[in-house]
């Protein structure tokens, strides 16, 4: 074997140093350029939407930013409602003193499933992130993954990173959770990249009493139920993605895009993975609206001569989950529509 000179060694050795400099300030001027502080470790530049200045706390999961066009829904936390106006600490104080009385009776009026409604733990929330977030100069966007950027609202769905006093950098996405403000909410999907330390946060909260774990608190009075309910439809997601993402003919619409992708399919047997955001029974034929946004929905039939599969399709609990539809997509004006004709078309997995 060639034995090598100390020359060369060092040769080698500044050569290697060189390369691993060259990287770093690439780096750090592609850090920069998006207008993250230089101490910030960035591990994927391309789930940052970029750095803001926060502008409006509208409630706990819904901020405004200064230079974004764009109202935002934070990722996986779903705090209470609250009363906005001069008059809303009277309004929650009003409704303090009956409170669990108050919310059974608008539950009553929609079914057996759990609603949203102003609270006194909604207001008490919206200050705690008011009071939480107020030394805070600029907060750093970033997305989950690129199937589901927008909610149907067309807010950006985001968490929010910022460097505290300490210097230490935090995701307020959790840390909402872990303080007990919010529960984790995956009824649209479990979190990607922070799946386990949502968990370890909301075990957190609920080990230590806190926020909507303590019994004290008047905040919604059936969590346990929520979570139930949102995990049964993570998974839902899950064994879509699972069997599938992969087949053409199965439309997703929760996810970015896919409402196009389904517009190119028209006249041919589509399956359509989604909620049921109305139901209209009145007259027929009956429809079933289905969003994949505020301004982009299509719709089932069910014409009189098949009415007899409506009352088979068990709507009461499965508008609450996800669905499957199967039938030749069809249009007429600018509606999308599939005529349910087979029971076996409408169908659910968990």
């Amino acid at each position: 074997m060639k034995e090598l000179s100390t020359k060369s060694i060092l040769t080698s050795l500044m050569s290697v140093l060189s390369r691993k400099i060259f990287y770093f300030l690439i780096l750090f001027v592609s850090v920069n350029a998006i207008g993250l502080p230089a101490f910030t470790q960035v591990t994927d530049t391309s789930r940052i939407k970029g750095v803001f200045k926060i502008t409006k706390i509208v409630d706990g999961d819904t901020f405004r930013f200064e230079n974004l066009d764009k109202s935002t829904r934070l990722l996986h936390i779903d705090t209470e409602e609250t009363y906005k106006g001069k008059d809303a600490l009277k309004k929650t104080n009003d409704i303090s003193i009956d409170w669990n009385q108050i919310y059974e009776e608008e539950k009553n009026k929609k079914g057996t499933f759990p609603v949203k409604i102003e609270s006194p733990f909604g207001y008490e929330t919206w200050k705690w992130t008011e009071d939480f977030l107020k030394d805070i100069d600029s907060i750093r966007l970033e997305k989950d993954d690129d199937n589901r950027t927008i909610d149907i609202y067309g807010r950006l769905l985001v968490y929010a990173f910022f460097i505290a006093k300490d210097g230490k950098e935090y995701n307020y996405n959790i840390e909402c959770v872990r303080a007990g403000y919010s529960p984790y909410f995956n009824k649209y999907g479990n979190s990607k990249r922070f799946h386990k330390e949502f968990i370890q946060a909301q075990q957190y909260a609920i080990e230590n009493k806190l926020g909507i774990w303590n019994p004290d608190s008047k905040c919604y009075p059936d969590y346990v139920f929520r979570i139930k309910w949102w995990n049964v439809r993570a998974e839902q997601i899950m064994n879509f993605e699972k069997k599938y993402t992969e087949n053409e003919n199965f439309f997703n619409l929760s996810n970015d895009g896919e409402f196009d992708r389904l517009k190119n399919y028209e006249g041919k047997n589509v399956t359509v993975f989604a909620n049921i955001s109305e139901i209209c029974n009145d007259k027929f034929p009956y429809t079933l609206k289905i969003n994949y946004s505020v301004k982009d929905f299509m719709y089932v039939l069910i014409n009189e001569e098949d009415n007899f599969i409506y009352d088979d399709l068990n709507l009461e609990v499965n508008k609450h989950y996800y669905v499957y539809v199967k039938g030749i997509l069809a249009k007429k004006g600018d509606l999308y529509y599939i005529e349910l004709k087979i029971k076996d078309n409408f169908w659910t997995e968990n």
